[in-house]
């Protein structure tokens, strides 16, 4: 035990992040840890990892969201959560303190614009786009239909689909920040190989065959072997004003991603198998993201239940 008492989790987090996430994660991810170390160092410099329990864990939990939006927090916590499994599995804990952590925060300093359509309206805004050649058209479609992320998308070579097999592999991104080329995915977890559907394969396939198969699609090449700078901004305002005329709710390429994933949910496709399809480090991360979504399924399981319910008596 006094081993145990002699390692910080302050200390072990900085470990971690070295050992576990340095060259295996984006760069722009990988800010967001150390960020969350720094931050931890402030909270709780004196904390070993032997007295580390569910009550000092919602207490560095409430000592954070207390000058934090509730997303704010509930980033931070599966940040910090990530961590203490490793803790687990490394057998320095005996159980998890992030068990039923109460996740708070301060009320948000502005409205927040809504971060999903209804399926109705994701039927009007891909009615509305011009599939006819490459352009940022099939990139929102394509985010539409798969909900990978912007730097996903954005790094899709020809060689990532299988036609044959329905299939488009994510395993890089694009630096657009930097515009410094191919870069790792959000995490390990973050690379996979998902279905397209038959419209992808009839409409995309013969737009990109004879394109350089290795060379992203949706990032032009200039003259001098450099590639065109990508602003994340520029998508989004042709986003918004598609859904500007096609008389829908106004979102972001990000909430398209949200759509997606919710759209899937309430047709009932399995929380495991999305979370696998958006790239998600676990199943915690959709559950939390899409509560509201789940919310709204278990009231009609509830109805459901209570039909067949009534039907055996």
């Amino acid at each position: 035990m006094a081993k145990k008492k002699e390692i910080l989790f302050c200390d072990y987090y900085d470990e971690w992040i070295e050992t576990y996430k340095v060259n295996a994660i984006a760069e722009v991810t990988l800010k967001k840890y150390y960020q969350v170390a720094k931050v931890l160092r402030e909270i709780c410099p004196r904390l070993f990892i032997s007295d580390f329990d569910r009550r000092e864990y919602q207490r560095i939990i409430n000592e954070y969201a207390k000058t934090h939006e509730k997303q704010t927090t509930i980033d931070f916590h599966h940040h910090v959560k990530s961590c203490i499994k490793d803790l687990f599995h490394d057998r320095l804990i005996d159980i998890d303190p992030t068990y039923k952590a109460v996740l708070k925060g301060t009320e948000p300093t502005r409205a927040k614009k809504k971060k999903f359509l209804q399926i109705d309206e994701l039927k009007k805004l891909i009615g509305s786009l011009d599939l006819t050649e490459i352009s940022s058209d099939w990139l929102v479609m394509l985010v539409a239909k798969t909900g990978i992320r912007y730097a996903e998308v954005l790094a899709l070579t020809p060689s990532d689909f299988d036609w044959e097999n329905q299939t488009v592999t994510i395993d890089k991104t694009w630096d657009y920040k930097q515009n410094t080329g191919f870069a790792k995915t959000k995490s390990s977890s973050s690379v996979r190989t998902i279905k397209i559907d038959w419209q992808i394969v009839g409409q995309f396939k013969p737009l990109i065959v004879n394109l350089p198969i290795a060379e992203p699609i949706f990032v032009e090449k200039l003259k001098n072997g450099t590639y065109k700078r990508q602003f994340n901004s520029t998508v989004n305002n042709f986003l918004v004003a598609k859904c500007k005329k096609a008389g829908i709710t106004e979102i972001s390429l990000h909430a398209l991603r949200h759509t997606h994933a919710s759209v899937l949910l309430a047709e009932g496709v399995s929380i495991h198998t999305i979370s696998s399809r958006l790239g998600h480090a676990d199943v915690g991360v959709t559950q939390t993201t899409y509560a509201h979504v789940l919310d709204e399924l278990q009231k009609k399981d509830d109805q459901k239940m209570m039909s067949v319910l009534m039907q055996i008596a």
